[in-house]
């Protein structure tokens, strides 16, 4: 009897009859993928595959009959209208649903980082620029309208939140990090969480990349991960454990690194340990693209792709993703004794558990007549997050300027669209697969500036890259490919039209330069995956644009776009003004054309450390003591620290108070202050709870944050702010690898930023030594009254 079929008995029978009357052959297909061009007549189409190493495919018609777990990416591989992409997905599902044995539907997943990546869906700003908003509310609402977009394309994964804790800046995906304190970026992805799957839990939001895979040696993509279990526990694993418990996020994606030389798609620990066994985690791991082949190929773990796989799904792998290249093994691993028959119908129970509760059986098609991708709702949450995470990091008081001002505009990013958005986004991501399309996605810089002032003086001066198209080996340990690579940098050396440039504008009020970056994954940018960089100085010949724009003796605002900080030269002492605007999105120049004329406050706090030169990477505000060096290093250190951001009024701190010095274990720290905004116009403060543990039994950092609220103040106004810091939260690692609290002494400290702290007073925890339980308070609670 087919009772899988009836919505009327529950999960558990339902998976329990479906997985009896399964062949192996169905089985398999469940913890596969497959990678296709769909096509609503059904005529699918292979996409050219370049993760797997030998991977000789069957035909699509062979590939499909036992049916599928995964489709890939179906609108956003290609440039396809959502209308048309829909009705292809719906043509394969019609075909898996009415023609396959069982009739079991696939779950599609598409990226989903800075807005569903398919074409005409909204471009939201860079992760980077979630991080410097400082606004876990807003952070859930722009989880909630992507959702609706992914929803809206049949989609029933998303591959995102990115949780890795930034550690070095030079690293490429610093532009897909949220910042580089754990806690901070444990807040906003769990609320990113939230609102990609909704209390109904009816889209997977999947957490990536797990786990430590910012901290890679060099900051080179893909390389090993040499870390202790404390380290990687306190730092690394934090975030993933808040989203998991907090956010009860539904799927997680292993990265493609080593940890001290265990692959973590290899990793029983971290897999099914840890995440399964320890965290309670109740959802789907699926692989990062070709990250199980990888395990052969350059891991090395693996004689062939059997052994991979047997590897992988025995760790604790449930989906290959993109495709089938190991997946498609699996009978020969079974056959070798690599893998036993009970562990696939393990896996194989929890796939079809997960489509079972999201409905899929009952509602397998997605309406194609109902799209409404970039509404005026998700642009309005788009440019809510561009305008709080633009940050000012100087201003001698040029800024805002008026209307009225004749601006000389000069640099590279100015009239490039692309130049504001982050590379998990649509258009960006063509490129590296050559089929770039042209057309125009948001405004750029110059329009924007053009509507806005009176008189704009243009010259672009200089590029950033010469050419952008694919050109680089995929995978940097691909050591045939990357020997026989002759290409030179893209990057322009050109500055013969600098001169000219500032020639044409020096005759403006104020000189408007803008630098950065441009992402592009695999080096067909400056920044974005696998576009790592050596230096912290402005890719190209920017520098001496703002060196002879500096020369003119105008006042000068240095506008700096991309996705991850530089060092201006120096520049930043001479300049008028500074802003750093990340990858903004298509909202993103009019919310800096905004700031700039005054229309809005800047409110945005860095999440990043701006080391002083290359020479202090990693560098990051939370380090211990003697990272400095002994004695301190001169080159050690930032000007320009995590949680600062200057706006357009001023914030002055008073009255710090701790309800009490002394508070048992597994109680509750209570402190509060007063902020009163002492300016002439209403502005934004992130007031900012950090501590540090003053006698520990390992060696702890400077300080961490463990609390965090921003605040809307009217001019003249005071607000209280009040944090409730659980005693569970100046929890460490302990050498048996568990996360206890000792009682002590702990600093308490409330500032600015991490470096500018205005109050410190300290409490002391009381009791005994507590190990903590599964579940234990991981978040401070802030609240916000007005003052008489």
């Amino acid at each position: 009897m087919n009772i899988y079929k009836d919505s009327n008995y529950s999960t558990v029978e339902r998976v329990e009859n479906l997985l009896s009357l399964m062949t192996f052959e169905e089985k398999i297909a469940q913890m596969s993928a497959q990678w296709l061009l769909l096509d609503s007549n059904g005529n699918h189409a292979d996409r050219e595959l370049e993760m797997a190493s030998d991977y000789e495919r069957p035909t699509v018609e062979q590939r499909l009959r036992h049916g599928l777990g995964q489709i890939t990416r179906p609108l956003g591989t290609h440039s396809v209208s959502a209308k048309e992409g829909v009705e292809a997905l719906n043509q394969l599902q019609k075909y898996l649903v009415e023609e396959t044995r069982l009739g079991i539907p696939a779950m599609s997943h598409e990226e989903c980082l800075v807005g569903l990546m398919a074409k005409d869906a909204t471009l939201f700003p860079s992760s980077l620029n979630y991080g410097h908003t400082w606004n876990p509310e807003l952070m859930q609402l722009i989880g909630e309208c992507i959702r609706e977009e992914v929803k809206q394309v049949g989609a029933h994964q998303g591959l995102a939140p990115v949780l890795d804790v930034s550690r070095d800046v030079r690293w490429g995906r610093t532009e897909e990090t949220l910042g580089e304190d754990p806690y901070h970026v444990g807040v906003l992805a769990t609320k990113y969480v939230q609102g990609l799957q909704s209390e109904k839990r009816d889209v997977l939001a999947t957490l990536k990349h797990y786990v430590g895979h910012s901290f890679s040696e060099g900051a080179r993509n893909h390389a090993p991960v040499n870390l202790g279990f404390k380290e990687l526990n306190d730092t690394f694993l934090l975030p993933f454990e808040m989203a998991v418990k907090l956010g009860k996020a539904r799927s997680v994606m292993p990265a493609y690194h080593d940890i001290d030389g265990e692959a973590c798609h290899a990793s029983q620990f971290l897999l099914t340990e840890v995440l399964r066994n320890q965290w309670g985690f109740d959802g789907l791991i699926v692989a990062d693209y070709g990250g199980v082949d990888l395990l052969a190929a350059h891991h090395h773990l693996a004689e062939d792709s059997v052994g991979a796989a047997a590897l992988a799904f025995n760790a604790g792998l449930d989906i290959e993703l993109p495709d089938d290249a190991c997946a498609s093994k699996l009978a020969l691993a079974v056959e070798n004794k690599l893998i036993s028959l009970d562990k696939i119908d393990e896996i194989v129970r929890r796939i079809l558990t997960v489509k079972f509760e999201l409905g899929l059986f009952e509602n397998p098609y997605a309406d194609s007549h109902a799209i409404e991708l970039n509404s005026q709702k998700t642009q309005a949450v788009a440019y809510q997050a561009a305008l709080e995470s633009i940050t000012l990091l100087e201003n001698d008081g040029t800024l805002p300027l008026t209307k009225e001002t004749t601006l000389g505009v000069v640099g590279a990013t100015v009239d490039d669209h692309l130049a504001l958005l982050g590379g998990y986004s649509f258009p960006v991501h063509l490129i590296l697969s050559n089929s770039e399309d042209h057309s125009k996605v948001a405004p750029t810089l110059l329009d924007t500036l053009s509507a806005t002032f009176d008189s704009v003086i243009y010259e672009k001066g200089c590029d950033i890259l010469t050419e952008r198209h694919a050109n680089a080996p995929v995978f940097p340990g691909d050591v045939d490919m990357a020997l026989g690579q002759q290409m030179e940098s893209p990057v322009s050396k050109d500055a013969s039209g600098i001169a000219s440039a500032i020639a044409k504008v020096s005759s403006a009020d104020v000189l408007l330069v803008c630098v950065g970056d441009l992402a592009g994954l695999f080096q067909t940018g400056t920044v974005g995956e696998g576009s790592d960089t050596d230096s912290l100085d402005l890719p190209g010949v920017q520098q001496q644009l703002i060196d002879q724009a500096l020369a003119t003796n105008k006042p000068v605002v240095i506008l700096v776009t991309g996705g991850r900080p530089y060092n201006l030269g120096g520049a930043e002492e001479k300049a008028a003004a500074v802003i750093f605007g990340w990858a903004p999105g298509q909202e993103g120049a009019q919310a800096i054309v905004d700031i700039l004329v005054g229309a809005k406050s800047p409110s945005g706090r860095l999440t990043l450390s701006i080391p002083k030169n290359v020479g202090a990477i990693p560098y990051f505000y939370n380090h211990k003591l003697k990272s400095s060096g002994t004695p301190i290093a001169y080159h050690f250190g930032s000007k320009y620290s995590f949680g600062y951001g200057l706006t357009y009024t001023t914030f002055d701190y008073q009255s710090m108070l701790l309800a009490s010095k002394e508070v048992p274990m597994g109680g509750t720290i209570q402190v509060s202050v007063v902020v009163e905004n002492t300016g002439a116009v209403a502005g934004d403060e992130v007031v900012q709870l950090y501590v540090r543990d003053k006698l520990a039994s390992v060696v702890r950092p400077v300080r961490e944050l463990k609390g965090f609220k921003k605040v809307s103040v009217a001019a003249g106004d005071k607000v209280h702010v009040e944090f409730h810091l659980p005693t569970d939260m100046l929890n460490l690692t302990d050498s048996s690898h568990r996360r206890v609290v000792e009682p002590g002494e702990f600093e308490i400290m409330i500032g600015r930023s991490s470096k500018d702290i205005v109050f410190t007073d300290t409490v002391v925890v009381t009791g005994e030594k507590y190990v903590l339980p599964t579940y234990w308070n991981m978040e401070c609670d802030v609240t916000i009254t007005a003052c008489d």
